[in-house]
């Protein structure tokens, strides 16, 4: 292998793996892409791309692995839109209530070139306040997408469950009033490829966030789990 034999010679050893040619040359490198034909290594700084034939039975094996392993856990580019789809209105009764609904939609697109995500999962978190008493959330919507595939340069559509809620702030302050959201997607492999929320403070807690569950009661500043349901219904 020409290209094997023209590198070995003057460049200093990287970390990365020793790949042997089938004429017997080897090459210390960084393995960069794998693709079906060839790979592209990384050495001293300088790309190259080598034919799959001209590598190793052993070399062939590592980078199979590697290939699956880079396809898992790979961050790719997406585009992540987000629509509450949030009506509230006002009831005309003695209380003054106001009742709504909300249908989280959740588009993902796709931005990679040359790369279908795939196994992927979505978690959305919908944010409560709850008015029963000060300073205290709720989660009004807990819910986990798995297998997400979204190949390249495509979009799905994710959608949530439809949730109703009431609450009074004014007169008698009782009920839920919706307050925000999060949503985190990650790779097959659990990596974060995006989170988005409905606020950078809510994205910046996205960690503490994420160990809620549906209707756990949580305080607004620190997002720690207070209790467990809707105790007032």
């Amino acid at each position: 292998m020409a290209v094997l034999g023209s590198l070995v010679v003057g460049l200093p050893l990287l970390e990365g793996r020793e790949f042997t040619s089938t004429d017997g040359k080897k090459i210390e490198a960084n393995v960069l892409k794998v693709t079906p034909e060839a790979v592209v290594l990384e050495r001293g700084g300088s790309n190259f791309t080598v034919p799959l034939d001209r590598l190793s039975k052993a070399d062939l094996a590592f980078l199979k692995k590697w290939a699956e392993e880079e396809k898992k856990n790979r961050v790719p580019k997406v585009e992540i839109k987000v629509n509450s789809n949030k009506r509230d209105r006002r009831e005309q009764n003695a209380y003054e209530d106001r009742k709504g609904e909300f249908k989280f939609e959740i588009f993902i697109e796709n931005e990679e070139r040359g790369f279908n995500i795939e196994k992927a999962t979505g978690t959305l978190i919908v944010l409560g306040k709850y008015l029963y008493e000060r300073d205290e959330g709720i989660v009004m919507e807990w819910k986990e997408f798995k297998n997400i595939t979204v190949l390249e340069g495509e979009s799905v559509t994710l959608e949530g469950s439809l949730v109703k809620f009431e609450y009074d702030k004014d007169g008698y302050t009782h009920g839920q009033k919706y307050d925000g959201y999060l949503f985190v997607f990650k790779t097959a492999g659990g990596k974060v490829i995006k989170t988005v929320g409905s606020t950078s403070r809510v994205e910046g807690s996205a960690p503490l966030i994420l160990k809620l569950r549906n209707e756990n009661r949580f305080d607004e500043k620190t997002y720690v789990k207070i209790g467990s349901g809707d105790t007032r219904r």
